[in-house]
């Protein structure tokens, strides 16, 4: 889509110089319109621009084609003060860059900015120029910086231990007696005696036992760190007699 771009120059030798360049990087001097206070006068004077009641604004509107009616009160403003403005119609966002970049080079004025300062001279008011500083805002996040995991697994391995074990025996024998036989013996009679052998044996019993313990927990600490880096301000420079001041207040240290 084609789009148009506009630059104002203190001195008509820089427009005509701009003019040039554009023409000698490709661009067509069709697409270039270049107006000041002479050449609209002169246009003006020779029926180019209408009946010479029309408005010097409406002239300057008609010829760059502006639809918004800031544009065409800047402009003309700039034309009547003996600024020079060189329009160039470009065809995408390639040859806008280069066409801007074209211009710059013969040191265009900040329209923005001019139009403030006129606006203030016509008004007899003050002109106001805010005075913006940046300030740093310090917070903090908690980010990731490592960590672990703690598994706990069973595992057997073999153990020995030591026992004594008893073992007891019934041993059956007889030996050579010669006594005279008493009641007992002779009330005893028949005999039917039972006997057991006895033996231990070991026996395995477990009992888990806590031996250690791995104790999982956080530890904090502090630290101060110094952020640095850059904020931006307004100075505002006044140029009066030949002279340069900067004003904007007193700077705030932080």
């Amino acid at each position: 889509m084609t789009q148009a771009l506009v630059a104002v120059f203190d001195k008509q030798t820089q427009a005509q110089q701009a003019h040039d360049a554009l023409m000698s990087e490709g661009f067509s001097d069709n697409n270039m319109r270049l107006a000041s206070a002479e050449s609209m006068q002169s246009d003006s004077s020779k029926g180019k621009n209408g009946d010479s009641d029309e408005s010097f604004g409406h002239k300057i509107g008609k010829m760059f084609g502006f639809g918004k009616e800031d544009d065409t009160k800047a402009y003309s403003e700039a034309v009547k003060r003996g600024n020079c403005v060189l329009t160039v119609d470009v065809d995408n966002n390639d040859e806008a860059k280069r066409a801007e970049d074209i211009m710059e080079r013969y040191d265009p004025v900040d329209i923005d900015e001019r139009s403030a300062q006129w606006q203030a001279e016509g008004n007899g008011e003050e002109g106001v120029i805010p005075i913006v500083e940046e300030e740093i805002q310090v917070g903090k996040r908690e980010t990731h910086r490592g960590g672990g995991r703690v598994r706990s697994h069973n595992y057997e391995k073999p153990v020995e231990e030591n026992v004594n074990l008893r073992e007891q025996h019934t041993t059956v024998s007889s030996r050579s007696a010669d006594r005279s036989a008493t009641e007992a013996d002779k009330a005893y009679g028949e005999v039917d005696m039972e006997y057991r052998d006895t033996a231990e044996e070991a026996v395995v019993a477990k009992e888990a036992r806590v031996v250690e313990e791995v104790v999982v927990g956080h530890k904090s600490s502090d630290r101060t760190e110094t952020v640095k880096d850059s904020v931006r301000r307004t100075d505002v420079d006044v140029e009066k007699d030949g002279k340069t001041t900067t004003s904007g207040g007193k700077r705030k240290t932080r």
